[in-house]
C-alpha cells in the first residue's frame, strides 16, 4: 500500500473478522451439516426431533438440546408434552474444538461420490479458513445473518396466523403429527366421512379477524424512506401478504406486527408474539447496554418456551432455534447492525 502522507509504501496486514451468510451457506462455510438430525452448528448436540410416518420424514427442531440416546416417539413426547425440563443448554464449541473435529477428515467432493450419511457424520470437511493461523482462536467465526433470519421468522409467524399456503406451519399433516405423538388431543383432526375438520388452535384467526389484521396494515402510513408501501403488499381479497422483502419483514417484526395483532388474538399468545418482536427490536438497536445482555439471553429462552406452548411443533424449526444464539454473538462481535447483510445486499 502507498502512504500518501509519508510518500512511502508499506505492507498492510488484514484480518478476516467473520463471515456473514444465510443459513445454508453458513453450514457450508462452517463445514457442518446444518440440517436434519443435528441442525445447529453452534450447539452441535441433537436439537432435532425426527419422525418417520407413511414414508415421509418429519424434522422438528427444539430450542433445547438433549444428551440421552435418540428415540423418535419418546423424544417427541418429551419435547412437547408440556412438562418442565431442567436440563442445561450445551456450551458452544471453541474454535480449537472445532478444528480437532475436522483436522483429519477425509473430504470427498462431488455429487457422485458415496458419502457417509450416518447421524454421527455431521462435520463435512476441513474448512479452508483454518489455514489462517488465528482462525481457531476466534470465538465467533461465522455470524448468523439476522436479516435473513428475521425474514424467515416473520414469514413463519404471518404465514401461520393467516394460513398462507406454503408458509403456514399448521395444517392436516401437522395435526396428524400431534395424533402420532399423543399430545394436545383437543387439536387432533376429526373425520366425518370424507370431510376432515381441524379444530381451531389458539393462534387460528377467523375470517373477520384476518380482515381486521389486513385492514390495519392497509391503513399504515409511514414517512418517506421508512419502509416500502405496506398497503401494496396486502391482498385484501385473498387475505394474505405477498411480495414481502427482507426490509418489509424487518419493519413488521420491529413495529407493525405488534400493532396489527393487538385486538385479534388471546392475551397469552399475543404476549408471546409481542415479546418476540420486542426482542428483535432490542438486539437490532444501535445502542446496547452490556449489563442487560444476560437478561436478553434469558428473555430469548422464555420466548421460545412460550412459542412452544402455543404453536405446533412444526413451527419450531431451525430459524426459531437460532434466536437463543444471537445474544452470544452480540457479546463477542458487537451490535447486529454492523454485521447484517443490508449494506451489502
Amino acid at each position: 500500500m502507498f502512504d500518501g502522507f509519508h510518500k512511502e509504501t508499506f505492507e498492510m496486514r488484514v484480518m478476516l473478522f467473520c463471515t456473514i451468510n444465510d443459513f445454508s451457506a453458513y453450514g457450508n462455510l462452517y463445514s457442518y451439516s446444518a440440517k436434519g438430525h443435528h441442525a445447529c452448528p453452534i450447539c452441535e448436540e441433537d436439537t432435532s426431533y425426527i419422525q418417520l410416518r407413511h414414508g415421509r420424514k418429519i424434522v422438528y427442531t427444539s430450542h433445547r438440546c438433549f444428551l440421552q440416546p435418540y428415540h423418535p416417539y419418546r423424544r417427541l413426547k418429551k419435547a412437547f408434552n408440556g412438562n418442565q425440563e431442567h436440563e442445561t443448554m450445551p456450551i458452544p464449541l471453541t474454535g480449537e474444538q472445532v478444528f480437532q473435529r475436522v483436522e483429519h477428515l477425509n473430504t470427498i467432493f462431488g455429487n457422485n461420490q458415496k458419502k457417509d450419511k450416518s447421524k454421527t457424520c455431521i462435520w463435512k470437511k476441513r474448512s479452508i479458513f483454518f489455514d489462517l493461523s488465528y482462525w481457531s482462536d476466534l470465538d465467533i467465526r461465522h455470524c448468523i445473518d439476522v436479516m435473513n433470519m428475521e425474514k424467515n421468522v416473520c414469514g413463519s409467524v404471518i404465514g401461520t396466523l393467516l394460513n398462507i399456503q406454503g408458509k403456514m406451519k399448521d395444517g392436516l399433516n401437522t395435526r396428524q403429527d400431534l395424533v402420532d405423538m399423543g399430545i394436545r388431543s383437543q387439536l387432533h383432526p376429526r373425520f366425518d366421512g370424507k370431510k376432515i375438520y381441524l379444530p381451531p388452535a389458539c393462534h387460528t384467526l377467523s375470517r373477520k379477524e384476518k380482515i381486521t389484521f389486513c385492514q390495519c396494515l392497509c391503513r399504515v402510513k409511514v414517512p418517506q424512506g421508512y419502509s416500502s408501501n405496506i398497503k401494496s403488499l396486502v391482498q385484501l381479497k385473498e387475505l394474505m401478504l405477498a411480495g414481502l422483502k427482507s426490509h418489509d419483514c424487518h419493519m413488521l417484526m420491529q413495529q407493525l406486527l405488534a400493532m396489527a395483532i393487538r385486538d385479534i388474538l388471546p392475551n397469552k399468545i399475543r404476549l408471546a408474539i409481542n415479546r418476540l418482536c420486542f426482542f428483535f427490536n432490542a438486539i437490532c438497536s444501535k445502542v446496547l447496554d452490556p449489563v442487560k445482555f444476560d437478561d436478553l439471553e434469558n428473555e430469548a429462552a422464555i420466548i421460545l418456551c412460550q412459542l412452544e406452548i402455543y404453536f405446533p411443533p412444526a413451527f419450531l424449526d431451525i430459524m426459531i432455534h437460532l434466536i437463543v444464539n444471537l445474544v452470544r454473538e452480540i457479546k463477542c462481535c458487537g451490535p447486529v447492525y454492523l454485521r447484517w447483510m443490508y449494506p451489502v445486499e
